[in-house]
């Protein structure tokens, strides 16, 4: 497939201003490393100013409107604030949140009018360098570089052991894509870059992230362009989030898959305890279900634990805690319009290759939340989704308009 060519400095640009996004986490825990830290956060901050000023610009030239994926998330967002406004003490963590995740979510969304591969350059860039400097840094400090945080955790580059899933299964996804549109195919180097996630993955032996990541497997090795792909499509992600919510989460059906849980995963069927957080989610969420408790991080967090902190370890749990129903909704929304234009879409590939994408993110995120940054290539899958069609026809790019 032959795409335009674009300018490379323009291309600098895109990825100049989503690389501070990605921030390595040890730079949070590591006082040598407090400079590169706050170099970071200055970056991110002009980084984020010039998207804003790009983003108005860019629609009001072209006049164009903030697409119905954009505006649902916006107010997602909105209402996570409201609730951590009214329960929180660390305002800046609030505004801090909501405007990184906003910000990302327009710098995507802009950077599509200059081309689809502009847009996965500007990501995959700054993303394979990181986790390329992970994996190396993984094989030579195995039990982490640093600890840090509330509990003294073990640091790698990109964080916690659970910090990784999140990056590395949009990843793949977004590599795959970037492949299919330049080459036509998988080429050799996301074969490597596919390697080193599995590897990282294994490393860390993460069971959420190694389930999130078969579904990739399986899809990339087997499906894809194949006749079978189709079975890749929008309606998947929103069947696989309701079924594990409703049967995993509420009905408990894991017994009937102990083989797998136990016997392959090495975990127990309360899934290391997390049926105990669930069940105090669920009695806090009763209390309060409007709004939730606001952001956990944002001063008065609520707490799944008598001594100790846990998220709801569930994305429909987590976001009931944090905005309750109103954000719950919002966020439904955002994704049911995501999956809808990848169900159009889904004959082609590109389409396939988000839905599994998206697929993955369901099974991995009915274990864990990921909504704060660590979740930020989560986002932006679902505003790849809504715009899936630039990448099945890069001809419609307004590059030339």
């Amino acid at each position: 497939m032959t795409l335009l060519k674009q300018d490379k400095y323009r291309r600098l640009l895109w990825i100049l201003l989503a690389a501070p996004f990605f921030k390595p986490a040890l730079f949070d825990v590591m006082e040598e490393l407090t400079f590169l830290e706050t170099l970071f956060d200055l970056w991110r901050l002009a980084a984020t100013g010039c998207i804003c000023i790009v983003y108005l610009y860019t629609m009001i030239r072209r006049k164009l409107r903030p697409s119905p994926v954009l505006l649902a998330l916006g107010a997602y967002l909105l209402f996570i604030g409201l609730s951590s406004v009214l329960n929180a003490h660390n305002y800046w963590t609030v505004f801090n949140h909501i405007i990184t995740i906003g910000c990302f979510c327009m710098l995507l969304e802009v950077s599509l009018q200059d081309g689809p591969d502009m847009t996965l350059d500007m990501l995959y860039y700054p993303l394979t360098v990181l986790i390329l400097a992970n994996f190396v840094l993984l094989c030579i400090y195995p039990w982490g570089i640093a600890l840090g945080g509330t509990y003294g955790y073990s640091y790698n580059l990109m964080g916690i052991d659970n910090f990784l899933p999140p990056v590395l299964l949009p990843y793949i996804c977004l590599a795959a894509l970037r492949s299919t549109l330049l080459y036509g195919d998988l080429d050799w180097s996301f074969y490597g870059m596919l390697g080193v996630v599995t590897l990282s993955l294994l490393f860390i032996w993460s069971a959420t992230g190694l389930m999130g990541m078969a579904v990739l497997l399986l899809f990339l090795l087997f499906f894809y362009k194949r006749r079978g792909q189709i079975l890749f499509n929008g309606l998947m992600p929103l069947l696989m989030h309701a079924g594990m919510f409703f049967g995993i989460v509420l009905l408990r059906l894991q017994n009937l898959f102990a083989f797998l849980i136990e016997g392959v995963l090495h975990k127990g069927l309360s899934f290391t305890g997390r049926t105990d957080i669930w069940d105090e989610a669920l009695r806090n969420i009763v209390e309060q279900p409007i709004l939730g408790y606001g952001l956990a991080q944002s001063g008065k967090v609520y707490r799944l634990s008598k001594h100790k902190y846990y998220h709801a370890h569930n994305i429909f749990l987590e976001i009931l805690m944090e905005g309750g129903i109103l954000a719950l909704i919002s966020y439904v929304v955002a994704l049911g319009i995501s999956c809808n234009r990848l169900f159009v879409w889904r004959k082609h590939t590109e389409a396939c290759i988000l839905a599994a994408g998206l697929l993955g993110c369901a099974v991995m995120t009915s274990m864990e939340p990921f909504l704060d940054n660590n979740g930020l290539l989560i986002y932006g899958l679902l505003i790849l989704s809504y715009h899936v069609d630039k990448f099945i026809l890069p001809e419609f790019d307004s590059l030339s308009a």
